[in-house]
């Protein structure tokens, strides 16, 4: 039997609800905390309670679906050489794009059938 491939090694589906330590999202996308913090400093992550408490570096919480923007911000990084408050705007626009996109095929007419019988 062949290798599995990283991409097929492991699926994990992200809920919104669930919640992952600095740790363990660092862990996810092996990425170091410093950068994660910086993520974070230039608004591209929201740790969840942050503004409570007070709460710093590795006791912030975050949504799982961090994980995506995570490594979106790493590919954008690494791939393209975009810097912090450039993947800050490209994922601002990129979510934006999705929900636009969202709400085209909410609103557009269902495609006409096809009513040739070959």
């Amino acid at each position: 039997m062949p290798a599995k491939t990283p991409q097929q090694q492991a699926v994990r589906i992200l809920d919104e609800a669930e919640e992952i330590t600095l740790a363990e999202l660092t862990r996810s996308c092996r990425v170091h905390a410093e950068w994660v913090i910086e993520l974070v400093e230039e608004g591209v992550l929201e740790p969840r309670g942050a503004q409570i408490g007070g709460m710093a570096g590795p006791q912030w919480r975050f949504s799982a679906t961090s994980i995506v923007r995570v490594e979106k911000a790493r590919r954008l990084q690494r791939d393209l050489g975009v810097n912090l408050p450039g993947i800050a705007l490209a994922l601002q626009l990129l979510e934006r794009i999705d929900a636009l996109e969202a709400r085209l095929r909410v609103a557009a007419p269902p495609p006409p059938e096809d009513t040739d019988a070959d």
